[in-house]
Parts: C-alpha cells; structure tokens; sequence
C-alpha cells in the first residue's frame, strides 16, 4: 500500500498491517506545515523570482543563484564544492515566482521524491526506512517534513513526554555570519512525511541540507552521502555531525537506531557546513547536550563500527 495516498510522486510501500496502524495515529504531508502558534504568513512566498527564461544558467542575471552559485549537477545532485566544504553555503532553489520551467537545473527538492522507499518494520527499535532503488552519491532522497513549530510548543511536546515516548522534534540551528543563530523546529509525530521513519547511524549514508525555496522556512532536505544500494536502510546523524568513517561500508550494517527514538537537536550552519569539525565525535556532544544526565540517554544500536553506544541527544528543549 502507498502510506502517502498518492501525495508523493512515487508510492510509499508499506504492508497493509503497517499501512492501517499508521493511518490511526499519523497524517502524510509531503512538505512542513505551520503548527500551532506559528504564523502561515511565514510560509508565504516572499523570495523574487527570477527572469533567466526556461533554464537558469547560475549566471549574475539569476537572482536565485547569483550570491552563491549553482548547487547542483544536471542530473539534479549536489555538487561536491556545496556537499563537501568546511562550511555548508546556502541553499536557495528557483521558485514559483521564477520565469524558468521545471526543467531547470535549480529545481530538486521541490520536485519531491524520485526513488522508490519503503517503510518496514525492524526487530530492535520499531519501523525503519529503506531503498527500493540504487541511490547515486549526493542525489535528493526525502525531506524531513512536518509541522513547524515555535520553541514554546516544541519545549511543551518534548517536557509532555515520558521516557517510553517517540520524541520527533528536531531543532535545526543555522549560523549566520558571527553570533546570529536562526533556528527551525520540526515535528512529524502527528503530521508528516516519510523522513519521520529514518533511524540515526553514528555513519550515516545521508546527510541533511537545510533548503529553501519559496520562503526563509528551510526546507530540511536529506541526500546520499555515498552510493547507497538498492535495500539498504536509510539512516543520518541526529547530531547533525558527519561521522569519519566510512559511509559506504557501515551504513548498511545491522539495524541503524531511530525512528521511534528520534529528537537530538541538528546543528547546521547556514553560509557555514555543520556547525563543528567534522573531527567532532558524537560522545562529545552527548556530554555537552545531557550534561551528566545519561537515564535520559537512550543506546544506539546501528551497528557501525564507529557507533558511540549511545543516541545523540540535546537538553535543550526540556529547559524551555
């Protein structure tokens, strides 16, 4: 069955079982929604197009990409100067009050899916995602979609929750420049899209972008951080670090922990990668972010070789 009911451009396969309890407890969007407390007008088109004619060309006349430059390959990938820099630059597609056609190479995220996915069901930490087809280093997977929270709602879902409870919210901080942080919560409990079902790896095959399109909303985009194969269980970091093993071999090995125990905190950085060396090990932002408080703490069970024990997870939130 197509747990998306046909929203997304390709069906999400689960098993009837599967289909009929999520259906009870869970509404598919494809793409971030405003929740309560937060402003629909923040979710209105507010970027100018741009003028390019069919296919912009990433040239000083596209308004879109003038500041920073094309961000993707013809065949709609991530460039490795944008994927693998020190610090990540800004992401800002074409959008609909641009005059280029959908077949312009700044057009990704906003198309949606383009590999088959589904969600299973796994042995040690509830249900999972995998690839039905082989996904190419750097290509677009899925979003991580749901409701757009403002930090008082999302403080009162994670303080409103028992030990025993999924936690989906996701803090997405965004460094600007020197001291300016901008920082997005997401929660896909209730209402959502397939990225809700990604379990976490401490040596993820996917890394997230935070993107945008029509609006300063980010649209927080998940790609290949290796060629991943056909089967493989999709996975990223919940700490929003880039592990330094090697993807490629670990990301597929054993049942990667997550998504009924998701909720780190995603550090990112805006005109900057993720905020932090990738040297940085996930054990150290667990002793920053739970400070000393480890029942809190829930085991990873990945299997990587790299795996730090335990969930990446940020206290933040439960101060608010």
């Amino acid at each position: 069955m197509d747990l998306s009911n046909g929203i997304e451009n390709l069906p999400i396969i689960v098993e009837t079982e599967i289909y009929r309890e999520l259906s009870d407890v869970f509404k598919y969007v494809p793409c971030n929604i405003p929740g309560p407390g937060t402003s629909s007008e923040e979710f209105v088109a507010e970027y100018d197009g741009c003028a390019c004619g069919a296919v912009c060309d990433g040239g000083l006349a596209c308004s879109c990409m003038k500041q920073y430059g094309h961000s993707y390959d013809a065949k709609g990938s991530l460039l490795d100067v944008v994927v693998g820099s020190a610090f990540q630059r800004p992401i800002v597609e074409c959008n609909r009050s641009c005059s280029c056609t959908p077949l312009c190479r700044n057009r990704v995220v906003q198309k949606g899916i383009r590999f088959r996915l589904q969600v299973f069901r796994t042995r040690r930490k509830g249900f999972a995602l995998r690839t039905l087809d082989a996904v190419p280093k750097n290509a677009f997977v899925c979003e991580y979609a749901g409701e757009v929270l403002t930090v008082a709602e999302a403080g009162r879902r994670v303080n409103a929750q028992t030990a025993a409870d999924a936690n989906y919210v996701l803090a997405v901080r965004e460094h600007v420049g020197g001291e300016s942080v901008t920082t997005t919560y997401v929660d896909p409990a209730r209402v959502g899209n397939v990225g809700r079902f990604l379990n976490h790896s401490c040596c993820p095959n996917l890394v997230m972008m935070p993107v945008r399109v029509n609006t300063a909303v980010p649209r927080l985009a998940l790609f290949a951080a290796c060629s991943i194969r056909a089967g493989d269980e999709l996975c990223y970091d919940y700490a929003g670090v880039r592990s330094q093993g090697s993807a490629d071999e670990d990301a597929a090995r054993g049942e990667g922990h997550g998504g009924d125990c998701q909720g780190a905190s995603w550090t990112m950085g805006q005109g900057g990668g993720c905020h932090g060396a990738a040297s940085v090990r996930q054990q150290e932002f667990i002793s920053e972010s739970a400070f000393g408080d480890r029942e809190r703490l829930k085991p990873c069970y990945c299997g990587a070789t790299c795996c730090q024990k335990y969930l990446p997870f940020d206290a933040c939130l439960f101060d608010v």
